[in-house]
């Protein structure tokens, strides 16, 4: 394995873990001190490897960062109190960038010279999150290096042996490929696609409690701690309904906007962005609502074309889903009227139809439509569709 000097990036392909144990084996004979930077070409994610000599210090980053460190908190330090809005207030005072830098081993270090904590509570917080960060970059196969040099780095908490702890991460990622479902994140939540059809499935009182703990916006991990599992069982137990179509995986926001913390509100507490569907079928506006509130955005629908008109130019959603086939009104005339409206005249409209041929898109697009998209729901599809059209100063 190449050595990467920090005046160059590396581009590793199939990062398994042997490449991992020879990659970070290079780094401890050349005995590097500093911050490695993996990012995951294909999603843009970032992680940060803080290293002394070669062994790891404390890595962050990635998809989920608060939810990571919500989860490290409650399962492996629970007799420490956990507030996610005092978290926010206290980060908020601080101008950095919080998905780069090292509160988290701050903190750590905080709550071990306070003696709320033992070395050896500290050392598993740390392996914990140091596996599922590289259960992340494994399951993203391709990643681009960098290295930073930085002798000021110096553990005050045990360093991480980076083999060990590959080989133990990889004695997961082996189950999950075992179990065919290496290709399902953990990092995504679940989403109802169905719901009459999952409750023909189990009972009443399941279905009620499924439905419950569905609606928290937890992602598979987080529902794994909730149920005292493993990721990978809750997944597996997922997989039947999410082939069947019942049920979906989705991206969901991080718990806290880690981007820059200076200025920066959660999501928790934002105006979320609006997005608005008009289709007669209340099972599609259903399926459609229940992937878009999951990811984090509201949600209104409606079913009469006529009555939606006056209540999105009140509303003002950030994009507009219609249904091109409709009583009353059809699609193109609901969007020439929605166009007539100034506070509409430039919002994202999305026609929802069966058929995409050459002259239903010249009609979409002579009626002031923006896009097309297939009706058959599919939530990773819708969702990528939303992030498409939202403003591009809203989408970071």
């Amino acid at each position: 394995m190449t050595l990467i000097s920090s005046s160059e990036d590396l581009v590793i392909r199939e990062f398994t873990s042997l490449k991992q144990i020879r990659f970070f084996k290079s780094l401890q004979e050349a005995g590097i001190t500093g911050k490695l930077t993996f990012i995951n070409l294909k999603k843009g994610f970032e992680w940060y490897f803080y290293l002394h000599l070669g062994q790891i210090m404390y890595a962050t980053g990635g998809e989920h960062p608060f939810r990571r460190w919500e989860r490290r908190m409650v399962s492996k330090l629970p007799n420490v109190s956990f507030n996610l809005i005092a978290l926010e207030q206290e980060l908020g005072d601080r101008a950095e960038d919080f998905g780069n830098s090292l509160w988290e081993y701050d903190k750590l270090l905080s709550l071990f010279e306070q003696k709320k904590i033992t070395r050896q509570q500290s050392s598993d917080f740390i392996w914990s999150v140091v596996s599922e960060i590289l259960f992340d970059i494994t399951q993203g196969r391709e990643v681009l290096c960098t290295l930073e040099k930085d002798s000021t780095l110096f553990p005050a908490l045990d360093l991480i042996e980076p083999k060990k702890v590959i080989e133990y991460t990889d004695s997961i990622w082996q189950h999950w490929q075992k179990e065919k479902v290496a290709d399902r994140s953990p990092n995504l939540a679940v989403v109802i696609l169905q719901p009459k059809q999952l409750q023909e499935k189990i009972s009443g009182s399941i279905y009620d409690n499924i439905c419950q703990l569905l609606d928290t916006n937890k992602t598979l991990r987080d529902l794994a701690l909730h149920l005292k599992a493993s990721p990978l069982e809750v997944t597996k137990s997922l997989v039947p309904y999410i082939q069947s179509g019942v049920l979906d995986l989705v991206p969901i926001p991080d718990l806290l906007n880690s981007d820059n913390f200076n200025g920066v509100v959660s999501p928790l507490n934002h105006k979320k962005h609006l997005i608005a569907c008009v289709d007669d079928s209340i099972m599609t506006s259903h399926m459609m609502e229940e992937i878009i509130s999951v990811a984090g955005y509201r949600f209104i629908g409606f079913n009469d074309p006529i009555r939606a008109i006056v209540q999105l130019a009140e509303h003002q959603p950030d994009v507009i889903f219609l249904d091109i086939v409709m009583p009353k009104m059809n699609g193109y005339e609901l969007c020439t009227e929605l166009r007539k409206q100034p506070n509409l005249a430039e919002t994202p409209i999305v026609f929802l139809t069966s058929n995409d041929g050459f002259v239903d898109r010249l009609k979409a697009k002579m009626t002031g439509a923006t896009d097309f998209m297939t009706k058959t729901i599919d939530a990773d599809r819708l969702l990528r569709k939303v992030m498409e059209h939202l403003p591009s100063k809203e989408k970071q």
